[in-house]
């Protein structure tokens, strides 16, 4: 009689440990955004009403970023879609289960390839917060950005991309002791609501 093969019933890493592996740090990260933008809007921030609708991690050459795609991928992430912005692809990929950290909630993860002409290091680069209600819809509005932006005159913010036809946004960027450069950008509507709108008006 041939007995069955020894099982391993030890419990493999956990899903944040797995995360941690391919993202880094991501839980500090999430918290240096949020302690920066407390300093920064203020008490009048409703910050726990916004959502952190994604997190953008940077890689430095293309083999970096397939393999990251991949390792998200492994890890039950779904590809929303991955298009040309700027001449490289960018993907968009939601998670399994979102992350859920410092009182915000992030669900998807933006990976850009490297745009020839820009460097920017291997890790965790900027967040974005969603800033406006679901009437709003995905076409931008330039003047509801105006509006959040009159709510914190103390704040210098970037508004390059507030005149974008889809998925407009105003940003906040500053330098990190533990992360370098980073930004928070603030937009109308999730990614994955925008993602979505995309594809059913064929853009």
């Amino acid at each position: 009689m041939t007995e069955a093969p020894a099982t391993d019933d030890r419990p493999g890493p956990a899903p944040e440990a797995l995360l941690d592996a391919v993202l880094g740090d991501y839980r500090l990260f999430i918290e240096r955004v949020v302690e920066y933008l407390r300093a920064q809007l203020g008490a009048g921030a409703d910050l726990p009403a916004w959502e952190m609708d994604h997190i953008c991690y940077r890689v430095e050459t293309d083999e970096q970023y397939q393999s990251t795609k991949s390792a998200l991928l492994g890890l039950g992430g779904a590809l929303l879609i991955e298009s040309l912005i700027g001449g490289r692809p960018i993907s968009i990929i939601q998670l399994r289960e979102p992350i859920v950290h410092n009182g915000v909630t992030v669900r998807c993860i933006e990976l850009p390839s490297p745009k020839e002409g820009s460097f920017y290091r291997t890790g965790l680069e900027h967040a974005e917060m969603v800033v406006g209600q679901p009437s709003d819809g995905c076409v931008s509005s330039k003047v509801r950005l105006e509006e959040f932006m009159r709510s914190y005159p103390g704040c210098s913010f970037d508004t390059r991309a507030i005149g974008k036809e889809i998925n407009a946004d105003v940003s906040l960027g500053w330098k990190d002791e533990m992360f370098g450069k980073m930004s928070c950008k603030f937009h109308l509507r999730p990614i994955y609501e925008v993602v979505e709108y995309e594809k059913q008006h064929g853009l």
